[in-house]
């Protein structure tokens, strides 16, 4: 990222409280939210597992894009189906790509995204779901005029169709990124700098769609589903924005400057330690090597 001498750091709290367009000087044009846990966050909210999961669940997912939308975020891309998830048995594997279809496309959705002037795009390279190709296709339909901001939805049921799908764009004279972008997604998204994800600290090709990156500041959050809210957000964006952006051309006596802080360098954490809570994997409080 730039060099930190260029933008000076503001106070925190100023920060969490300043008007929207003060934070959207500062987003990235294109983030990755790859949310997880959204049956655990049911569970706590006390909600039913099943059709009653599907439309609560609906909603936490609309009042997300909105907030991220709010902070001046012009590209929103959602992962929104794994292989892991495909391969689920019982009630939720039954009814996945129905619960997809209805939650992302269906009629109580589209008139949301067109209330707010949303175009939202559902990509999955997958040829055995075809009612999921058929509902891309609509949402795209109905949502096309929109002039506001554009939600990715990408559902990956298979890593090998999506491998074959991207081999496509290549193998139709996309020679750069950014020509197998627009011809793959439609649309020439400028590449992700922030990932939000949920639980583990890991990279899959269903967490950081093909193309949509180069370098991307990644964190992961320990609250499951849709729960963050906008002072979490903020404090993201806060650290995405001024505290990461360390890279500088000249390192003349930089790394010198280690030697004020030996202890910390010394005796360094290890980020991605964890335990098990229950049958869930969660991150130690302070993990020494």
């Amino acid at each position: 990222m730039e060099n930190p001498d260029q933008r000076p750091v503001p106070d925190l709290a100023a920060f969490l409280m300043a008007p929207t367009a003060v934070v959207a000087q500062v987003v990235p044009q294109s983030v990755i939210f790859a949310s997880g846990g959204t049956r655990r966050a049911a569970a706590l909210a006390g909600i039913e597992f099943g059709d009653a999961f599907a439309q609560w669940n609906r909603q936490q997912m609309l009042s997300a894009c909105e907030l991220f939308f709010r902070q001046g975020i012009a590209h929103l891309i959602m992962p929104m189906g794994s292989p892991k998830m495909f391969a689920e048995k019982g009630l939720y594997g039954q009814r996945l790509v129905e619960w997809l279809v209805w939650g992302l496309a269906g009629a109580e959705s589209v008139a949301h995204y067109r209330q707010a002037n949303w175009q939202v795009h559902m990509v999955t390279a997958s040829g055995r779901c075809p009612d999921l190709q058929a509902a891309a296709k609509e949402v795209l339909a109905q949502t096309d005029g929109a002039t506001g901001p554009h939600l990715w939805f990408v559902i990956t049921p298979d890593f090998d169709e999506m491998w074959e799908w991207v081999g496509q764009a290549f193998s139709q004279g996309a020679v750069t990124r950014r020509q197998a972008v627009q011809a793959l997604y439609g649309y020439d998204i400028p590449p992700a700098t922030l990932l939000l994800s949920f639980g583990k600290p890991l990279i899959s090709q269903d967490v950081l769609p093909p193309l949509l990156y180069e370098e991307v500041q990644c964190y992961w959050t320990q609250q499951p589903g849709y729960s963050l809210d906008e002072a979490s957000l903020r404090r993201i964006i806060y650290d995405y924005a001024f505290l990461r952006t360390t890279w500088r051309a000249d390192k003349t006596n930089r790394a010198e400057e280690a030697i004020r802080h030996r202890e910390m360098w010394e005796q360094g954490p290890v980020v991605g330690l964890g335990q098990h809570i229950g049958p869930f994997w969660y991150p130690l409080g302070e993990s020494r090597p």
